[in-house]
Formats: C-alpha cells, structure tokens, sequence
C-alpha cells in the first residue's frame, strides 16, 4: 500500500533538499526572481503605455494610439504564453530535488525545451476547464431561473418578448439589466463548483508530463487524473498540512490591492492612488519572494515526493 502520509514524505523532501549538490534556496530564488522581476517590468511598461494611451486624444493620435493599445496586448500575450512554460520547468526541478539528481539552473528550462508536448498539454487542460466553467455556469444559471429566485427576472423577460422588444434592446433596459446581473454571481459559483475540482484532478499532469513529455500531453493529463482519482483522499489530507502555506500565498497575493482594500475600508493613506498602488504592488511582490524561499522547495518536493510514491513499484510489486 502507498503511504502518502505527511510524517513520511514532508521528512523525506527535507532530507532530499539538504542533500541536493546545487543549493534549493538559490534555485528557488533564480526562479522567483526572474517570475516577479519580469512581472514588475511588464507591469511598469503596461503602466508607461498607459500613460501614452491617455494622452493620444482625437482623431489625429488615432495611429498612435492603435500602435500603443498593440503593444499593450502583444506583452499581454507574451506573458500569459511563457509563464506557464517557466513555471513547469520548476515543477520538473522538484522531481529532481525528491530523487537526490542536484537539479540546477538549466533544469528550469525543462518546460521550454518541451515547449510542443507542453503547449498541447496546455491547450488540452484550457478545454477542459473551459467546458467544465461553460456547463457548471448554464446547471446554475437553469437552476436559478427554475426557482423563485430568478421569477423576478423570468417574468419580466416574457413581458418584454411579448411587448415585441428587441432581445439586444432589452440589454438597455435599466431595470432587466439590473435584474440579470442578480444572475451573475450564482452562475459564477455554478463555474466555480465544477471547475475546482477538474483542476485538482489535473493537479498531477505537469509532474508525468516533466516526467515522461515523450510519451505526450493526452498520456500526462489521463495519467494526472488517474493519479489524483484514486489518491484523492490521501492527496486531500496532504494539503490540508500546508493549509498555512496557502493561506499565506492568498494574503501576500492580496497586499498587491492593499489600497483598494483599505479604501474600502474609509482609510486614508494621504498618497496619491498611483503611488499607493506601487507601493503596495512592490509589498506584494517582496512578500512572494519571502513565502517562496521559504517554503517553496519544501512543498513542492513533497509532492514531488508523493508522485514518486505513487508511480513507483513497491518491493514486492517490482519482483
């Protein structure tokens, strides 16, 4: 029997790391440095582009204006393509870190150099989480129209369509519009409730896709989620023991819209918005850095770790 049990493999990755050739702390850093720093340099580029945006008015900054909204969504684009691809690479550098291989700088790279296997495993995973959003959006939103909290909504649709109102006319209407958005949250937590746990089940597809990307992208997703399927219980429990860690990522996540938060709480910083902004986006960005030295090889090894438990032959099994 595969023993996933926290007092067993936490230890194990510890011993893991400590042994490792290559410091972890340096390659953890390398590669949070390099995520937040080049997040930091989009952002500030984004916030420039901004600023030209702004000042391009009328019909004669039209051009530039288009030039500058352009390049604004090509590094929109860029950063929403590689990351993924990077932060693959890290998971391929615990797998290393649990088998005592020493990973070192170029292990990151591992998603890069897989970039066809793990662009397919990317788009792959996009579709799934998308249906899984589509069809738990249109259960709540059938459920909501279906009950008394959506008869408001209900009748005054039939109102309009009777009346002959055109049904994009409709959208102009205050009142039915007001009512619609009333819908929205319920078919977001419909979303929501679905989509979870499709991602939890695809939780172990980067770990085979790292491990084996020969054998390709449908053989890492189907494997991820077998893995998470028959493990689940176990897999719960062991990230119910990094439940802190998480906690910690949401709140130093969440120092980034300090100023929007404290604004809605009536204080006053007594700065501009702009600044407050940065100022609390920089907070942010050094609380990330902080957690993930910390920690971040610890949990991510001790994943690595249960992968390894579970797709490896016990003893007997291997005879």
């Amino acid at each position: 029997m595969k023993d996933l049990s926290y007092t067993l493999l936490r230890p194990a990755a510890e011993d893991a790391l400590g042994a490792s050739r290559y410091s972890p702390r340096k390659l953890v850093l390398l590669h949070t440095g390099i995520t937040l720093g080049a997040g930091l340099v989009l952002n500030l580029l984004s916030y420039v582009l901004d600023l030209g945006i702004a000042q391009t008015s009328g019909l004669s900054g039209m051009e530039n204006r288009a030039v500058l909204q352009s390049l604004q969504a090509f590094l929109t684009i860029i950063t929403t393509i590689l990351l993924p691809f990077w932060e693959i690479g890290y998971i391929a550098a615990a797998l290393q870190f649990a088998r005592r291989q020493s990973p070192n700088a170029q292990s990151l790279l591992g998603g890069l150099r897989n970039w066809g296997v793990v662009l397919r495993s990317l788009l792959l995973k996009a579709i799934l989480v998308f249906a899984a959003l589509f069809i738990g959006a249109q259960i709540t939103s059938f459920i909501y129209y279906m009950t008394p909290m959506g008869a408001p909504l209900t009748e005054m649709t039939l109102e309009l369509l009777e009346s002959g109102a055109d049904p994009m006319a409709m959208l102009e209407n205050e009142a039915y519009l007001e009512l619609t958005m009333q819908a929205v949250p319920f078919m977001a937590i419909g979303a929501g409730i679905l989509a979870l746990p499709v991602l939890y089940l695809l939780r172990f597809s980067d770990y085979v896709l790292m491990d084996q990307p020969e054998r390709g992208a449908l053989f890492a997703l189907l494997v991820g989620v077998q893995i998470s399927r028959r493990h689940l219980k176990a897999l719960l429990k062991l990230d119910l023991r990094f439940w802190w860690y998480y906690l910690l990522e949401v709140l130093v996540a969440a120092l980034g819209y300090g100023h929007l938060i404290l604004e809605m709480a009536g204080v006053e910083l007594g700065v501009g918005g702009d600044t407050a902004m940065f100022v609390f986006y920089l907070v942010s960005l050094a609380g990330q850095l902080g957690l993930y030295v910390w920690k971040k090889n610890s949990v991510y090894t001790t994943f690595a770790a249960a992968y390894d438990c579970i797709t490896q032959p016990l003893p007997a099994e291997a005879e």
